[in-house]
Parts: C-alpha cells; structure tokens; sequence
C-alpha cells in the first residue's frame, strides 16, 4: 500500500509539473506536447533507419501476412475467452471478483506486475509494436511524419507517427498489413522471450536440494503461528527426513501434538515448534465439510473412525467411504484465549456427495468416483511443492499433456505464474536454485534477472498483443475488423453506394467495440451485482 501511494503521490506531481511547463509553452519549445497525461516528444530522426529497414518488402509482406494469421486467431480466442468468462460471473463470489486494478496492465497500478520488470516490458512492447507499424508504413510506400518517446514519469515506450490521410487512401491490403504487425510482433517477441526464458534459461537451472518448498501458508494455520513462510525448504519433522514428494505421504505425528520442523530458510538452517495436523486451508460454502460445521484453519483429527496424519491418510480414507453416507469427522479448533488448539464441539458428522457426480453437474467435468467434501487441504496450512515440479511449471508447462483441453491448461497456468508466486521468482525462493550448463559459475542473482526480465517481456507483450488484437476501435484490431467487414459488405450489399455500405460498417463495428466493453466491465460489476 505504502508503494501505490508513493507512485500515486510521484505521478500526481509529474502532471501537475507537465501541465505548468504545458501552459507556459516550454514543452512546445523543445517538440513535446501532451495527450492526457502522458507527454509525447516528437522528432524526425530515425526515419532514415526506419527506410533502411522497409528494404526487404518481400520479407516484410511475407512477415504482415504471418502477422494477420496471428492476429485473426488471438482475436479469436480472446473474444471466446472473454465470452466464456461472462457466463463464468454468475457463479464468481462478490470477494473473488477481480478489481478495477488487475484489469489496468500497467506496473504500479496492477498489483502483480513488479514495478521495474513491468517498465522493461512495457518499453520493449510499445517499442517494437510502434516500430513494427513504421516499418510496413514505409513498405506500402507511405510517409512517416514522426517518431518519438511516450513519458509517464519514466519513459514508456515510442511510437510512430504515419500520414493518416496515406493511410486512409491507401489500399486495404497494405492498410490492414500496417495495422496486423503491431500485435503481431508484440505476440511473436512474447512467443520468442518465452522459449527463451523457459528453454534456455530454466532449463539451465538446478536445484541445490531437493526437498519440498513452501509456496503458500494458510492464514492462521499452525505454520503461520510457527513463523514458516513462502520460500523456505522443509527438511524434515520431528528427525524424519521429507524428500522429493514425501510431504504429503510420510509418517508424521498424530495431529495436535508437537513437532518440531527443521528447514532452510535461504542458506541458513533453522527450527520451529509446530503443532502437527491436515489444515483446511479452503472450504466451500454449502458442501458437505461446510455444513457439518468444518472451518478455514482447523485441524482435521479424525474421519470415519480414523486418525489422519498426513494428506495421504485423508485421501485413502475419503476412498474408502461410499458417497451418501454419514460418518463420524473430528477436528481441532485454535482458541485465542488459552492459545492452543482444542477439540471442535460442534463438529460431530459428515456427509460426503459423489466427486464425480458434482463435477459432472457443476463444472461439466470428469473427476474419480470417490467421497467429496469440499475442501482444500495442507499438512500444517503449508502448500509446498518440490523444486524440480517447480521448474516443470517454469520451463516445460506442457509436459504430460495429450490433450488441447491439458495444453490449454498448461498455457493459461505458465501465463498465471506471478499469481501463484513463482514470477518474478525471487529470494528466498530463487536462492534454491543455482544455474548450471552453459550459465555455470553466473551469480544466481544475475541469473534470475536476466531470466525473470525475459518472462516479464513476454507476459507485457502477450498482454499488449492481444489486447490490441480485441475488435474493437481505435484498437489495431477494431481497424482490421473494420476494413476486414468492409469487405464483406461489399461483397453481400453490391447494388449499395459507398455511404450506405459506411453505415453498415460503421454499426457494426462500434457494435463490437460496446460487446468487448460490455464483457470486460461485466467481468468487475457482474460478481457483486448477483
């Protein structure tokens, strides 16, 4: 919070400043003017590299026709994203909704996109999206009045400025070229910085042990209490070592009791006193767990007559149980006045429903056949994952996958990975691994910054591309679909003149635009509406 007020405070004081230096015409003075508040600096130098560039037409024609494959298929699946998100909305609780913050794609504003990583994509993004639009200008043989700088503050990218009235005039062909190679190139660079940063870089990177690292801790839960946190390395539990994937299968003490936790915390190997048990980290309203009384953070002791030591012992017991019938379940409750966990009096029975039948019903989903209670769950409220799982999600999110339904998922879980914390990966979490190969002997902290700077230009470019690729004006996307419908209607309506066949372009098109608009705010008003 305190960042977001010193942004917000520094960017205040950055329009007040244009504004007086606007007014007073020294902006002017040196070819800078302002649009809204951002302060655009123009200048005629670099046409000449922009020219030598346009050079090979057939390369860059070649390049505008790849770019519009590219773009029709983001465009695509966008809007059925979008879509399929808006009928999503009704079942989104008002908490989980996403804020106006997390839709605005700019560092400083959306809280999951680091500040400095954010700026760096964002440059490049625009950088190469304007000159992208400068080059296939200068290839249809139109004029470039000017290049320049966008500043924010800091300096957020460049931009082109063609002949509008040349582009106008111009054939479509060439039109639409100049408008499909901004989001092309932003989506074509994300692709490249993303084979980079996951084939070269991750790949390159070890793990110096290969015991499980806490990416999460449940508020309140008996790790929070014990001061367990993100990135430590659990070695072991009361003296039994935990290594790869044993977290949730080894013979941990009987819930409630003490234990003592040994992990890495960076380089240094510490201790805690930790009261052992299966937390519920979630629990979904009106399912089984919920209506028998279960709740966030307790320690789950006890089901169907027995003891449940670890997420192995919960599961093999819920596959045990037949869907419909009622068992005993027992847990334990924190009390803040006596600061120890006591027994939950209101917890007595259960009443699990098919896993299978409620996937079916709800999501449209295939799941096992086993008991379902609705809850997520963690051996001390800790969610832990094993090193090298976790450079499989940096560097190989499609490993397994045979189907477009797991790569679908496994693209939208590597383009999710600042929301579950491993971008940028950072300390303590990055200092678990060492880079090795061709980046042997490289300071782990340089390595991560280069790798976590090439992730970030893909994320803002991925972003910026297919934004620009949603149909709607003046986005590129909204032009192409313009001219692109205009050429539809020409050919459905050929006995109508010019103006009416505008009409019909013109409706349609801002149409869309209000559709995208419409499922985007739908998104931020439709949770807390129902």
């Amino acid at each position: 919070m305190d960042g977001l007020i010193i942004a917000l405070a520094v960017i205040g004081i950055y329009i007040v400043l244009a504004y007086v230096l606007n007014k007073k015409g020294i902006l002017e003075k040196y070819s800078m003017s302002m649009w809204g508040p951002f302060i655009m600096w123009r200048t005629k130098r670099g046409r000449d590299l922009i020219d030598k560039l346009s050079k090979p037409a057939r390369f860059w024609n070649a390049y505008a026709m790849l770019s519009k494959v590219l773009v029709v298929g983001t465009m695509v699946f966008i809007m059925s994203l979008l879509i399929w998100e808006a009928f999503l909305v009704p079942s989104i609780p008002a908490e989980q909704a996403p804020s106006v913050e997390m839709l605005i794609g700019l560092p400083g504003i959306n809280p999951i996109i680091p500040i400095w990583y954010g700026i760096l994509g964002l440059v490049v993004a625009v950088f190469i999206h304007e000159f992208a639009h400068g080059i296939l200008t200068r290839v249809g043989n139109m004029a470039v009045k000017a290049l320049g700088i966008v500043f924010l503050v800091v300096p957020m990218g460049a931009f082109v400025e063609p002949d509008e009235d040349a582009l106008v005039k111009v054939e479509k062909k060439k039109r639409t070229s100049v408008y499909a190679v901004g989001p092309g190139t932003n989506i074509i660079a994300a692709l490249i910085c993303a084979l980079l940063f996951s084939s070269v870089m991750v790949s390159s990177a070890e793990p110096i042990r290969d015991n499980p690292l806490v990416v999460s801790v449940a508020d309140g839960s008996p790790a929070a209490r014990a001061g367990l946190g993100y990135g430590d390395q659990i070695i072991s539990v009361d003296e039994v070592a935990i290594g790869d994937g044993q977290y949730g299968n080894f013979a941990a003490p009987d819930p409630g009791t003490n234990a003592t936790v040994s992990f890495y915390r960076g380089d240094d190997l510490l201790q805690a006193s930790v009261i052992s048990g299966v937390v519920f980290t979630t629990v979904a309203d009106d399912l089984p767990a919920d209506k028998a009384g279960l709740r966030n953070g307790m320690i789950l002791t006890s089901l169907n007559g027995s003891v449940v030591r670890n997420e192995a012992d919960f599961k093999s017991i819920l596959t045990s149980i037949v869907p419909g019938t009622t068992v005993p379940v027992s847990a334990l409750v924190f009390n803040s006045t006596s600061v120890s966990y006591e027994t939950a009096t209101t917890v007595s029975s259960i009443t699990p429903v098919s896993k299978k039948e409620y996937f079916a019903t709800h999501y449209g989903q295939d799941a096992e056949d086993i008991a379902y209670v609705g809850v997520n769950t963690a051996y001390l409220g800790a969610v832990t994952n094993d090193p090298q799982v976790i450079l499989d999600k940096l560097g190989n999110p499609f490993s397994g996958a045979d189907s477009f339904n797991e790569y679908l998922s496994g693209t939208l879980v590597y383009i999710a990975l600042p929301f579950y914390g491993l971008q940028p990966l950072q300390s303590p979490l990055s200092d678990i691994f060492v880079p090795g190969g061709i980046f042997a002997g490289l300071p782990t902290d340089i390595f991560w910054m280069i790798a976590n700077s090439l992730y970030w230009i893909f994320w803002i470019n991925l972003m910026v591309g297919m934004t620009n690729a949603l149909p709607a004006v003046p986005l590129d996307g909204g032009f192409l679909f313009k001219d692109w419908l205009d050429s539809i209607v020409a050919k459905v309506k050929k006995k109508a003149d010019q103006a009416t066949r505008d009409q019909y372009v013109n409706s349609i098109t801002w149409a869309f635009a209000l559709l995208v608009l419409f499922l985007i705010v739908w998104q931020l008003i439709g949770p807390r509406l129902l």
